[in-house]
Order: C-alpha cells, then structure tokens, then sequence
C-alpha cells in the first residue's frame, strides 16, 4: 500500500516566523502532538515543531528556535512499509510527506494503525508478546502535576501508568493531560550584580537586576484528579489487529499490558505495532 493512500492531506502547518505562543494555541485547539513547520514565503519545509518540545523550553518565545530540523520526509507513491521503518528507526511518530519540495500531507503512527493494521485480517495472526515495552515506568497517584510531568519527560515517553498505594493500576496520564491544565506567566525574576574591588564605588549598594521569564505553570493538584480512570488494557495474547482495533475504537496511543487478573508488565505503544508491519513474526 502507498503513503498517498493512508495520509492526511493537506495537513495544518505552522509558517516561520511564529512564536511558542501561537503554537501552544494550536496544540490545544487541534489534540495533536506536533506540526509541520514552513517558510512563509517559499512553503520550503523547516522541520517539526512537538508538544514534547515546547513544553522542555517555556522560556524559548521563537519557534524557530525549538523546531526539530532533522525529520523524515517520504513521497506520496512510497511503500508505507519504507515510512514505517523511518518512524522506528528515527524513534519518530510520524513523517512529512513532500512533493516538488511542497508539504503535501503526514502520515502517521495513528494513520497506519487506525487505516491499516486494524483493518488488515494478517494481523490477526501476530501477537503482541514479542513487540510490547516489558519494561515501564509508573507514576504514583498522589505525584504533583509539575514532578510528573518532569517524568514524563524523563521517561522520553507519551503516558505513564498510575498506580495507588497499593501498587494497583489506577489510571493513566499522558502529556496531553498535563498541556491542558498549563498556562504560560510570565514572572520577574531577579539576579544581583557583583563588582570588583575597583568597581565598589560605582556599586556601592550591589544592586539587583530584574528580568522577565516565562514559564510553564501548572496547577497545584495530584495526578489522580486529571488522570484518565477508565484505562483500556491489551494482555500478551492479544494479536496486533485486537489491539489496533482498541487503540482506532478508543482514540488512544498506549494501553497497559496485563498478565492474568491484573498483573500489569508493561505497555503496548501505536509504533510498537508498526514492527510487526516491518518485521512480522508469527505464532
């Protein structure tokens, strides 16, 4: 099947010059995770601009600054087993496609499952056992918004499982969670100039410069009351089109894996699914 089939067409991309303002604004009125970024004037792609991104650097007001330049890109008549291998290699959700230098359309991990891997009956055959995270980090429910989102973050993942004191899984929070909780302020910070000895008589009081900076504020609220509580799981034997279809009737990326009752070992991602697209193994 090609990239032209599967693609978003014409997606929503951000010109240059733009400012992280803007594009958090775009964030949260779209529900995606990233854009493509262009020139004004030439439509030349620049890169991608992520959520991830712009939440690492609030205090970075130029986009340009934040865009990730170095993207895969793809062609509309492209194999989607070649953009497949892309977004696994480059540990990347997605890929621009471009045509006459033009960006004509992205497809992404979501497209591939959603319009492909849930609707393809040799999926059926796969199962997730080889191909799901056996290793994951977990987030207590009592975490303050602003330690998990730095978990997050340092996890370099999407969604973290949420369990209680018990160690019970209780929910799941994602980064998108978080975004729409957050509000850039910009606050006075304050910073004391020194002089030397030769300079005291000119600042004889040691005065103190002020400065804007902006950042990221969170509310003052545990994760377990923005966490999504009516968690969707996958078990080891699930085949990768039981999955693909969960994660399209849902509209989700990640689910839990679970071992008997409720014994969780690890997660299920979108992209993990795409390796079985690339490098199947069968039962």
């Amino acid at each position: 099947m090609r990239v032209k089939s599967l693609m978003t067409k014409n997606p929503v991309v951000i010109e240059l010059p733009a400012t992280r303002s803007y594009a958090l604004e775009l964030f949260k009125k779209h529900g995606v995770r990233s854009f493509p970024v262009i020139r004004r004037h030439t439509g030349e792609l620049v890169g991608i601009i992520s959520i991830k991104r712009v939440l690492l650097h609030p205090d970075e007001d130029q986009l340009a600054m934040l865009v990730k330049r170095d993207v895969p890109v793809v062609k509309p008549d492209d194999d989607i087993k070649k953009a497949a291998k892309l977004m696994i290699e480059n540990h990347y959700r997605r890929v621009v496609v471009v045509e006459d230098d033009k960006v004509v359309g992205i497809l992404t991990v979501g497209d591939i499952v959603r319009r492909y891997l849930s609707k393809n009956d040799k999926m059926r055959d796969i199962e997730i056992a080889p191909y799901y995270q056996k290793y994951t980090g977990v987030i207590w429910k009592g975490t303050p918004l602003k330690a998990a989102l730095r978990a997050l973050l340092l996890a370099n993942t999407m969604a973290l499982p949420v369990i209680d004191d018990e160690g019970n899984l209780v929910g799941i929070i994602d980064e998108t969670d978080i975004l729409k909780d957050s509000e850039v302020v910009r606050t006075m910070k304050s910073s004391s100039l020194t002089a030397s000895s030769e300079e005291d008589w000119i600042l004889e009081s040691h005065p103190t410069l002020l400065f804007e900076k902006k950042e990221l504020k969170l509310p003052n609220k545990p994760v377990e009351e923005i966490m999504t509580q009516e968690i969707v799981i996958a078990t080891e034997g699930m085949s990768i089109y039981e999955v693909a279809n969960k994660m399209t009737k849902f509209h989700i990326e990640q689910l839990p894996v679970i071992r008997g009752k409720d014994e969780l070992v690890g997660m299920i991602r979108d992209i993990d699914l795409l390796k079985a697209l690339v490098k199947p193994r069968r039962r």
